[in-house]
């Protein structure tokens, strides 16, 4: 039986239901993973102060200097708002690169989340929508820490904020990359379905 090797917006004959993620019904995965999301992003932060260090042997402000505590609190609200829309258009993008179709967008109190509910996507281009907001926002700011220092705090943030963003992408991908070759992802945004051809 030959498997679909692209996005297809009715499954194939052959494939059966593998695996079902719904976070809207599994309440702990979904504070699991907002936990999780919360470990990240202070693992990353710690990561970030070291490499720093490495970076600049002098120093460097990881604050927004001059601000006052209600200062530095709007500037993490905006720069939270901010990543959270950049990750999820990133999503959409990828979304339409693939399908050609413009994806959903939705934002519950837990998540926010980019989707394709009409389409059933191959593994292979389901790994490219989940990692891309976490691979070109982090790398982007990355160099931009390199190539302007006065930003390094809010950049710093930005890099936290996306990856503790990007547990549950991470989370998704990684069951998706251990299901059956040529296994197909049904993404409705609260819930997340994978297809595997049955036989062999």
């Amino acid at each position: 039986m030959s498997t679909a090797l692209h996005p297809t917006p009715s499954l194939p004959e052959g494939y059966t239901l593998a695996r079902e993620i719904n976070l809207l019904r599994d309440r702990n995965l979904a504070l699991g993973l907002n936990l999780a999301a919360l470990m990240a992003f202070f693992l990353v932060m710690l990561a970030l102060n070291a490499l720093l260090i490495l970076m600049r042997p002098g120093g460097v402000s990881l604050t927004f200097t001059g601000d006052s505590m209600l200062g530095t609190l709007a500037r993490l609200v905006g720069l939270t708002v901010v990543n959270l829309v950049v990750h999820e258009a990133i999503h959409g993008l990828f979304f339409y690169v693939f399908t050609r179709t413009r994806p959903v967008f939705a934002l519950r109190l837990a998540y926010a989340y980019a989707a394709a509910p009409d389409w059933y996507i191959p593994a292979r281009a389901y790994t490219v929508i989940g990692l891309a907001p976490l691979i070109l926002i982090d790398l982007v700011c990355l160099l931009l820490m390199l190539l302007v220092p006065a930003w390094t705090f809010a950049l710093a943030l930005v890099i936290g904020l996306n990856t503790s963003g990007a547990v549950g992408d991470l989370f998704i991908v990684g069951l998706v990359l251990r299901s059956r070759r040529g296994c197909l992802v049904h993404d409705r945004g609260d819930s997340v379905a994978v297809y595997a051809p049955s036989g062999g």
